[in-house]
């Protein structure tokens, strides 16, 4: 009889352990300021650096793969800009890493490297 009593609570407390943990893993992670965050965009087979500064000062930093080209690089940091700020109105100043016009015909093995970008988000009121 203590047999059939045991088994339901072993159950329940196994299963409120799973969700608990469940739900410590898939909860938000603290951001540290100044800290770079790694992210992949598995859409756009991207991978970039996120580094926060205060509420609305960012560094992007976008590393591409397979040989992703600069429009896509670029429109891909306009797009990330604005789901980070919320709203059009941000400040987005190009660090390094832009290419120039004849880049594949002057330099066809040259490695450019990551396109790194300051974000300034607008401050609302």
């Amino acid at each position: 009889m203590l047999n059939f009593t045991l088994k339901p609570v072993l159950h329940y407390t196994t299963l409120l352990l799973c969700v608990s943990l469940l739900g410590a893993c898939a909860g938000p992670s603290q951001v540290v300021l100044g800290q770079a965050q790694s992210e992949w965009d598995f859409d756009h087979k991207l991978q970039f650096k996120r580094t926060q500064f205060d509420d609305n000062h960012y560094q992007l930093e976008v590393i591409p793969n397979n040989k992703v080209n600069f429009e896509r690089l670029s429109a891909f940091l306009l797009r990330r800009a604005y789901l980070i700020c919320g709203t059009y109105g941000y400040k987005l100043e190009l660090i390094k890493g832009v290419e120039s016009f004849d880049y594949p015909r002057a330099s066809p093995n040259l490695i450019m490297p990551n396109l790194t970008a300051k974000l300034e988000c607008a401050i609302t009121q």
